[in-house]
């Protein structure tokens, strides 16, 4: 089964493609700071539905929004791309399991508090990666992964 992974961000959004256990295609879409809000989300949504027509995933994990301490601002900036995100799903009749960082962590390293660091390594190590990988390509890809490893345990059915 093909899943999309996707690590929201407006800034940077990570993707990742997983099918059979492999990764087919990773990258980054990325948007101009110096843009108005709107054509940043539009860029978003273009880069989405892209990677959607391109790749035809049958599910998407889209890892949940995390925050630790950041402004009110930003924390409204990320919801609104991860919402572009998620219309472009929708739109494509993609279904969207929401995977928690913890979540991730733990299905990929062992350990729901996993540095960046070992999660890139792990994710690289899992699919056979051997070039490099952005953080946010590599959480894409780990969100990929944990779902597709819990779609081989329920026999596809949803989680």
């Amino acid at each position: 089964m093909r899943i999309l992974g996707i690590d929201p961000g407006l800034g940077a959004t990570g993707y990742g493609v997983v099918e059979d256990g492999e990764a087919t295609e990773f990258g980054l879409i990325t948007t101009d700071s110096r843009q108005p809000i709107a054509e940043r989300l539009r860029s978003l949504g273009e880069g989405v539905e892209e990677i959607v027509r391109r790749t035809r995933p049958a599910r998407c994990a889209l890892e949940t929004l995390f925050f630790r301490s950041v402004g009110a601002r930003s924390v409204i900036r990320s919801a609104e791309a991860r919402g572009t995100i998620v219309y472009v799903l929708g739109r494509n009749c993609v279904p969207v399991t929401e995977l928690t960082p913890a979540t991730i962590k733990l299905a990929v390293t062992g350990s729901g508090r996993a540095s960046k660091h070992q999660m890139n390594y792990m994710v690289k190590r899992l699919l056979g990666l051997n070039e490099r990988v952005s953080e946010h390509a590599a959480d894409a890809l780990a969100a990929a992964y944990c779902l597709s490893r819990r779609q081989s345990a329920t026999g596809g059915r949803r989680c």
